[in-house]
């Protein structure tokens, strides 16, 4: 019987008609393997909408898969598939890079991690402050010493560290707020949101797809607006941690009249090296072969490229991926 764990936002997102399950000797894949825990990210998040679309596809094509779908972050997870908690993961190129080296926030190299495929989606940092805040940048914020309640998303995951970095390098890190006379609070996406729409919080401060619902459904309950980050930041973030300089283009939210500069994150599937081969050419199969499917699941699955499913991984590649992609030229 097949154990999942979703969030409500995502399996309300992602409910659609499939028509009937395929039996276990109809599927393609048949596999003896133990039962699977993916950890995703936080609950209203991307990360938990992907990884569900994802394996409501591998259970229709695969027989005897079992798996458990669990909260984590871009932080977190490297280290609990390094631990083997988990054997497949959401996570950033950044943070991989960080892990698979031992560099901060990592104490050492986590050198069992492998990638699985590049999404080719891009997690973009959102400084959504509401818009009596008096402030029209991040660099206002460390100017004014402004004293405002921001929560910058739970604790451990790759958005909350962008988040923390991006105001450091603007004069405004945690413990200048705290010690401004604000607060820093660490919340789910949902739990923050509901929280800034009744005004308890003035900022949140973290990342994802732009136009994540999430987002959206802020922008329409409450008057909020986007504080872009100086060039110079920018350019910092991206010379010491490998993010990537991005705009958030007008008219994306209500009321945004104006291009926002901020940074991005690669998306990425990645594994243990124990992690079955089968399992994982056949995850990789899978995904690429039935892109229209996903793209029903949910929009965000437009750009996903087998010819860039390979690229840009600061870890080696599993087995299992490197065989579908030489099978299908991407690799040589």
């Amino acid at each position: 019987m097949l154990k999942k764990t979703t969030s409500w936002a995502a399996s309300a997102l992602l409910a659609f008609t499939l028509g009937a399950p395929l039996h276990a000797s109809e599927k393609p894949f048949n596999l003896d393997i133990p039962e699977q825990t993916i950890a995703a990210g936080s609950t209203g998040g991307s990360w938990y909408i992907i990884s569900t679309a994802l394996f409501d596809l591998y259970k229709d094509h695969i027989g005897g898969l079992r798996y458990n779908i669990v909260p984590g972050g871009g932080v977190a997870n490297p280290i609990s598939v390094q631990s083997k908690k988990v054997g497949i993961a959401m996570g950033y190129t950044t943070t991989l890079h960080a892990a698979y080296s031992g560099a901060a926030p990592y104490e050492t190299p986590m050198t069992d991690l492998r990638a699985v495929a590049n999404l080719n989606m891009t997690n973009v940092l959102h400084p959504f402050f509401l818009a009596e805040v008096p402030a029209d940048s991040l660099k206002e914020l460390g100017e004014k010493q402004l004293r405002l309640r921001i929560d910058t998303g739970t604790r451990g995951t790759g958005g909350e560290l962008a988040a923390s970095r991006a105001l450091t390098a603007h004069g405004a890190g945690y413990g200048d707020i705290r010690g401004w006379g604000g607060a820093v609070s660490h919340s789910a996406y949902s739990e923050a949101m509901d929280r800034m729409k009744d005004g308890h919080i003035d900022a949140f401060v973290n990342d994802d797809i732009i136009r994540n619902p999430t987002f959206v459904d802020l922008t329409l309950a409450r008057d909020v607006k986007l504080l872009p980050l100086s060039q110079t930041t920018i350019d910092e973030l991206a010379d010491k941690y490998g993010y990537s300089p991005t705009i958030i283009p007008a008219g994306s939210y209500r009321n945004q009249d104006e291009d926002i500069p901020t940074i991005s994150q690669h998306n990425v599937v990645f594994a243990h090296k124990d992690t079955p081969e089968e399992l994982v050419y056949a995850m990789v199969k899978l995904m690429f072969e039935n892109k229209a499917r996903l793209v029903e699941a949910h929009p965000l699955f437009r750009d996903l490229d087998v010819q860039k499913g390979a690229q840009g991984f600061p870890i080696p590649l599993h087995p299992g991926a490197e065989r579908y992609f030489r099978e299908v030229g991407t690799l040589n």
